[in-house]
């Protein structure tokens, strides 16, 4: 297992750092999923960047986690049951300071700036398992459609991250990488090691022996295996221990500091001492706590999106 070339060359004396990826952007500081938290993102270093999308009622994509506008912007109801024009798209997000919605295609043109090419950076798009299926063909009509020149370039930039394997032929359609976003082991094993290219799973799922399996199981097919949502420093520190290839954070200059900065300079050796000093699965405690959200997880993942 390799980093990732977008980590800056100072922090490339060992060789298996995971990248930083940015949670909705620059979550941590700014309002999630707007260009402010995306370009904040490329400008604080990030290795990635990560936001989901939804489909509005006139078929436009824009940035949203949730399914309802309600909790982070100015306006109210189901983004599937309203306009991006004339309603969305003069909404602002709650948090401070005020930003506009943007829309999927405005983040892609920020994927092909010239200095986030060369810094080859990519971002995460993560579809949820509660979007409309057509959410897929709207996405690969938007990238032929208006970025079609551009499309050797964009599979080394966008990755394209799916719940359910119902989305799986949709995706493979477009001809870009594909991540599984998940809760569960199983379904992990059962639909996608073989057919993903990346494996994003929660630190839960990651932090016991069958975890650990999984984890070797992904690197002898070549997959790279990412974790969320990593925010505490003693979870970044097990994080470097478990060897993962990606780490997604709202706190990215936080991440930084403690998954490359700390280590700067560290022989192989003193590396290897770093490593074997996390303690922070030492307790009993919180390995049970592991243990049932890893369960409670597995089981939810079965009944809302039945695997």
């Amino acid at each position: 297992m390799t980093i990732d070339s977008s980590i800056p060359s100072k922090y490339r004396e060992i060789q298996d750092l995971p990248g930083v990826i940015a949670h909705r952007g620059y979550s941590g500081k700014y309002p999630e999923n707007t260009m402010l938290s995306y370009e904040k993102g490329v400008e604080a270093k990030a290795t990635a960047l990560e936001g989901d999308i939804r489909l509005t009622k006139d078929g436009e994509i824009i940035m949203m986690h949730d399914m309802k506008l309600n909790r982070t912007t100015t306006g109210h109801g189901k983004i599937g049951e309203v306009n991006y024009h004339g309603y969305i798209d003069g909404l602002e997000t709650k948090s401070d300071p005020p930003q506009p919605i943007p829309l999927f295609r405005d983040v892609v043109k920020l994927m092909l700036r010239q200095d986030v090419i060369d810094r080859n950076m990519y971002m995460i798009i993560d579809i949820k398992f509660d979007n409309p299926i057509e959410i897929m063909e709207a996405v690969h009509k938007l990238l032929k459609t208006e970025f079609g020149d551009h499309m050797d370039t964009l599979a080394r930039q966008l990755v394209i991250g799916i719940w359910h394997v119902d989305f799986l032929p949709e995706a493979q359609k477009i001809g870009f990488p594909i991540c599984f976003i998940g809760l569960s082991l199983a379904a992990a094993r059962k639909h996608f090691l073989h057919t993903a290219d990346y494996l994003s799973i929660p630190f839960a799922a990651l932090a016991d022996a069958d975890g650990h399996a999984f984890l070797k199981e992904a690197r002898s097919l070549n997959k790279k295996v990412i974790t969320w949502t990593i925010n505490e420093v003693e979870q970044m520190h097990e994080c470097l221990a478990l060897g993962v290839d990606g780490v997604v954070g709202d706190h990215v200059e936080l991440m930084i500091k403690n998954l490359w900065e700390n280590i700067e300079g560290m022989s192989p050796e003193e590396y290897e001492k770093y490593i074997e000093s996390s303690t922070y699965l030492g307790s009993s405690r919180r390995r049970m706590y592991f243990y049932l959200l890893k369960n409670a997880m597995h089981y939810a993942s079965r009944g809302y999106i039945g695997m």
